[in-house]
């Protein structure tokens, strides 16, 4: 099984009926592999290791967040997200918020798990017919595993390509992590895709530039809120972002990822609590 989704009573009941569709049992699953420790994509375990014993299998980086799900605060930037919005009016419900707390209230409950073994980029899976290589792509998360058979051209991608582009934090690989991701997975030239999230992909290509060309507009977007114009960290973020929740989660993580880049590039520097445009100075 890859990934098991969320954990409560609607993500079990989920995972049995798919079970249950392709007429298995819990206990006929022999082995795990986790894309990353985040709880739409773990959050089942527990549940699952009360009808069987698997060998479960995560990326290193992802080790802390299965084992301590409070990690996830850190791989999630909450403390970023409270420095940077917390203190600004309307943001008060946010300054004690506990990323598990969070995705209790939305039914999809976190696992935990002590017993895995870990994985890293080079490594091979042979699971059944499929012979998987280990391909590790951060940005969202920071030991988001790719898996791809080059025999069958299947590449199963995570939340790193798929319906939308997912969001990514500065600890989780930021935007460069995502961007070396995704021409990883440009590399590997498959011929189907099953994402996480969304409906099967028959021209990978296509999609994973689809990808790289929202985030790198997101970007232009940044640029052109500039101008030559200074700008708050605040600003920036309203200005991307609609409403006081995405704001804090997951536009401060997204707008310092940016920013991060940026910086690196030497196009933007940061001064007195503004940003600014070098190219435009």
């Amino acid at each position: 099984m890859i990934d098991v989704g969320c954990g409560g009573p609607d993500g079990t009941r989920y995972l049995a009926d798919a079970l249950n569709h392709w007429r298995l049992q819990p206990a006929d699953c022999r082995t795990v592999v986790l894309t990353h420790s985040h709880p739409d994509h773990m959050g089942a375990i527990e549940w699952l290791l009360k009808h069987a014993q698997p060998k479960i299998f995560i990326h290193e980086l992802d080790l802390k967040g299965a084992v301590d799900p409070s990690h996830l605060n850190l791989t999630f930037d909450i403390p970023l997200a409270i420095k940077t919005c917390a203190s600004h009016p309307g943001f008060e419900e946010f300054a004690g918020l506990d990323i598990l707390d969070y995705f209790n209230g939305t039914g999809c409950r976190m696992g935990q798990i002590t017993d895995l073994q870990v994985i890293d980029e080079g490594d091979r899976l042979n699971l059944g017919k499929y012979l998987f290589e280990v391909i590790h792509t951060p940005g969202h998360s920071p030991g988001h595993i790719s898996l791809y058979d080059p025999d069958k051209g299947l590449l199963l991608p995570g939340d790193v390509v798929g319906a939308i582009p997912a969001w990514y934090t500065p600890a989780s690989g930021g935007l460069t992590g995502y961007l070396a991701s995704l021409d990883k997975l440009a590399a590997a030239e498959s011929s189907l895709i099953l994402p996480a999230h969304g409906s099967i992909i028959h021209n990978p290509a296509d999609a994973i530039e689809w990808v790289r060309s929202k985030l790198l507009e997101r970007e232009t977007k940044i640029l052109e809120i500039l101008g030559d114009r200074n700008q708050s960290f605040m600003e920036l973020n309203a200005a991307l972002f609609p409403s006081v929740l995405t704001q804090f989660f997951p536009g401060s993580g997204i707008i310092e990822s940016h920013i991060l880049k940026l910086e690196g590039e030497e196009r933007i520097s940061r001064r007195d609590g503004k940003i600014f445009r070098l190219d435009c100075r």
